[in-house]
């Protein structure tokens, strides 16, 4: 995920003094909205002064943050809450449901279900939710008429050991990208009502390019139930509850993906997703980056990276990566598609593109 947020509120300005620039901007939190803090005032007014002075001490919200590594990116959780110990009680909460599904999804770890699957060909009994990803990830392959491949381990494979012993190199051999894509194959998964299958021996998946999201909208979902409103939920892929705690939309920096230090542009979004794919993210050499074009085996080099953003950060994962490998052609049906997603595209000599058209 490649976008910066800033979380911190700031006090109103005085009337002397000017507005301080926004960097990150939302709303007032439910359970204590606009229209209840006017009756708390106007029931103040009514009590001794010493009883609203007493009242004056109560603690007042502020954001609670935890930082982390989920499927072996930089995670992040805050939430907007007066009672400080109930709130990391709640983060704890969301680390537990998030382990659990790392427990399915994280290929670093060897007794999960997609490294069970990938070892043995075969998932006699899959769980709901790695069910509904890899469904989700079939989908998109059609969609994307094959951009978009949870196939392409073997890709990353055949590059991770290339690019470990030849660190200069300028790739794998022509052969070995031929013999990697013979794996390459979303038509050889057989998703039954419990079972996965690889139809084809040597058939490994991935499924980080949807998984992040699908973790950020459990998590996300989760956090709405438990009446929070403030919310910036970043675990591999980027969703808020509501608006900023001062009134206003979050405002998130994207990153430049010709220099990343550096932002390129802000966005304003509420009760939206942001999922950003881009080869800078994990760059193995060269123009070879973690970002496969299952269809030639080699990098998607089209675009510098594919913003999308969206009511939901499970589509919008798997569509910036669709939309990252197919280029901008591709982009506009895409969306027409999923309905409810816009994206921003950066080309290679830096300038964008934005869909829809503004």
């Amino acid at each position: 995920m490649t976008v910066v947020l800033d979380t911190r509120f700031r006090a109103a300005p005085s009337a002397e003094a000017p507005a301080p620039e926004d960097h990150a901007v939302a709303k007032p939190k439910p359970g204590f909205s606009r229209r209840q803090a006017l009756k708390v005032v106007a029931a103040a007014a009514a009590v001794p002064a010493a009883i609203v002075a007493f009242r004056n001490f109560a603690p007042q919200p502020t954001f609670h943050t935890w930082n982390g590594i989920v499927l072996g990116g930089d995670a992040s959780l805050s939430l907007w809450h007066p009672d400080e110990t109930y709130a990391r009680q709640i983060i704890a909460k969301m680390l537990s449901e998030v382990g659990r599904l790392e427990r399915s999804f994280s290929l670093f770890q060897p007794d999960s279900e997609i490294s069970r699957l990938n070892a043995d060909g075969r998932l006699a009994s899959a769980s709901g939710d790695f069910r509904a990803v890899l469904g989700a990830s079939l989908r998109m392959a059609e969609e994307s008429a094959g951009a978009f491949d949870p196939t392409v381990q073997a890709l990353w494979d055949l590059n991770a050991d290339y690019f470990r012993t030849h660190p200069d190199g300028a790739g794998p051999e022509a052969g070995a990208v031929a013999e990697a894509l013979r794996h390459v194959r979303y038509d050889a998964i057989d998703l039954s009502a419990r079972e996965v299958a690889f139809a084809v021996p040597g058939v490994a998946i991935t499924l980080n390019a949807i998984a992040q999201g699908y973790i950020t909208d459990r998590v996300t979902d989760l956090l709405r139930t438990e009446g929070f409103d403030h919310v910036v939920v970043e675990l591999g892929e980027m969703r808020t509850l509501g608006l900023h705690p001062e009134g206003r939309l979050w405002r998130i920096g994207l990153k430049n993906p010709a220099d990343p230090a550096q932002l390129s542009r802000t966005v304003e979004i509420a009760e939206a997703a942001v999922s950003v794919s881009g080869g800078y993210g994990t760059p193995f050499g060269g123009e070879n980056h973690h970002i496969f074009d299952p269809r030639t085996g080699g990098s998607a080099n089209t675009l510098l990276d594919a913003t999308v953003i969206g009511p939901r950060a499970t589509l919008a994962d798997a569509l910036s990566t669709a939309i990252c490998v197919s280029g901008e052609a591709g982009c506009a049906a895409l969306l027409a598609a999923n309905p409810g997603y816009r994206a921003i595209l950066t080309r290679p000599d830096g300038t964008t593109a934005e869909f829809p058209a503004a």
